[in-house]
């Protein structure tokens, strides 16, 4: 009675525990796809993972932040522009050669001015955010948060210079104190406006140093996460070829074993 030569449990535990895992690295990507693959290298490639998701969210943030700033000082910028044709038209009017009709005149063209600057502060927003207007409460203060630290942004009280500017405006045509007041309070709207614009200056700023900071780190931490997480292809490849290729031969030294017995029992029959 012939006894045939079986070898397929071992091939089939090849199959399962080499190719298998093979297939399982390949179509995920990762060389660690549960813990008993590796559960420290796991362990921290989840730490890094975490890390990488942190700092791509402070990103985000400090992006938000200096893109919220650089408006806020655009929003500025018009201001001042608005306030150096007031100071332009207020020097006209003060001038002896100008007559009333003209500062009555001058008069009707700065209130349209203030009321320029006054939308440019009701309009410059972020997310629904009024940047040039204050509220007076602590929705004036605006937080970026980082990985490791926090901005903090406070709103510009521009409308307060108009606000002022207003008081002097009645009696623009007719009082040479309310032009000499207009005047003043225009400097000064000058120098708070170059204060403002200086302070979301210096937060857009140190935002961008701290975005490019995260960024360095996020691509670090992802290139560290990698090299623990992902599989090398052309060596998985490799691997998965070989397994194949022992399991075929495997077969085919069965098959032959089981001709030559059958023959030599042939021959002996």
């Amino acid at each position: 009675m012939a006894m045939n030569i079986d070898s397929s449990y071992i091939n089939a535990y090849n199959v399962n525990s080499v190719s298998a895992s093979s297939v399982e690295k390949l179509s995920s990507g990762l060389a660690i796809n549960k813990a008993s693959d590796d559960a420290s290298g796991l362990a921290i490639g989840d730490s890094l993972g975490v890390q990488k998701s942190s700092l791509a969210q402070s990103v985000e943030n400090t992006i938000s932040g200096v893109a919220l700033s650089n408006i806020a000082q655009g929003g500025i910028s018009n201001q001042q522009d608005i306030l150096e044709e007031i100071n332009t038209l207020t020097l006209q009017a003060m001038n002896g050669t100008t007559s009333a009709e003209g500062r009555d005149a001058i008069s009707q063209q700065i209130g349209k001015y203030i009321e320029q600057y006054d939308q440019i502060a009701n309009s410059t927003t972020y997310n629904g955010e009024q940047l040039l207007k204050t509220a007076g409460d602590s929705s004036d203060d605006m937080s970026i948060v980082g990985q490791d630290a926090i901005v903090e942004i406070s709103k510009a009280d521009t409308t307060s210079i108009s606000d002022s500017l207003k008081s002097f405006l009645n009696d623009f045509a007719t009082d040479p104190n309310a032009r000499t007041g207009m005047l003043d309070a225009v400097n000064q709207g000058m120098t708070q406006l170059a204060s403002y614009a200086s302070d979301y200056g210096s937060s857009s700023n140190q935002l961008e140093s701290m975005t490019r900071n995260y960024m360095t780190q996020e691509t670090n931490t992802a290139r560290a996460e990698s090299i623990i997480m992902d599989i090398d292809y052309s060596k998985e490849v490799s691997n998965f070829s070989k397994s194949n290729l022992l399991t075929q031969i495997g077969y085919l030294m069965q098959t032959q074993a089981n001709a030559h017995q059958q023959r030599n029992i042939a021959l002996l029959s």
